[in-house]
């Protein structure tokens, strides 16, 4: 007796498991999310020149959680990180916008942050300069400025 009524729940599992095997089968599939993920992505050229010990370049780190995102502006002409005002983002385009106030005025930024670069447009009272900012996993202003390459131009970066 108490064989048979093991195969008889054994047998109802089986068709439970044979029932929800092909509800799933028949389900759309899942699609894939089209926000960016969580975390933080830093944007940097900043570094120290080794002649002589100034800084230059910038960082722009960019903070995404489902609780809101954050962005700090760090130029090496500015004191310290300032904290972003009217942060916009595009997840589908990556688009990006924000405005900084620093000592000098209000600093304006629009273009797109990809996933090796963030590349676009700085707007100051002094006008527009063009910008692209490789995404780094770690930057470090006080490491030297990348010097000339052998019969380079223009310094890399």
């Amino acid at each position: 007796m108490a064989a048979a009524t093991f195969f008889q729940c054994s047998g109802a599992r089986v068709l439970l498991g044979l029932a929800l095997g092909i509800l799933m089968a028949e389900a759309d599939p899942a699609q894939a999310r089209t926000t960016w993920a969580s975390g933080t992505f830093v944007y940097a050229d900043l570094c120290t020149l080794p002649e002589s010990g100034a800084r230059t370049g910038q960082r722009i780190t960019l903070r995404r959680s489902p609780n809101g995102d954050g962005l700090t502006y760090e130029g090496a002409e500015h004191p310290g990180p300032r904290a972003a005002a009217e942060v916009t983002l595009d997840d589908a385009t990556k688009a990006i916008s924000f405005a900084v106030e620093t000592e000098a005025g209000p600093l304006h930024f629009q273009g797109v942050a990809g996933a090796d670069a963030l590349t676009g447009t700085f707007e100051d009272e002094a006008g527009s300069h063009p910008v692209h900012l490789p995404r780094v996993l770690r930057s470090h202003a006080h490491e030297a400025c990348p010097g000339e390459a052998t019969g380079s131009i223009v310094q890399r970066r």
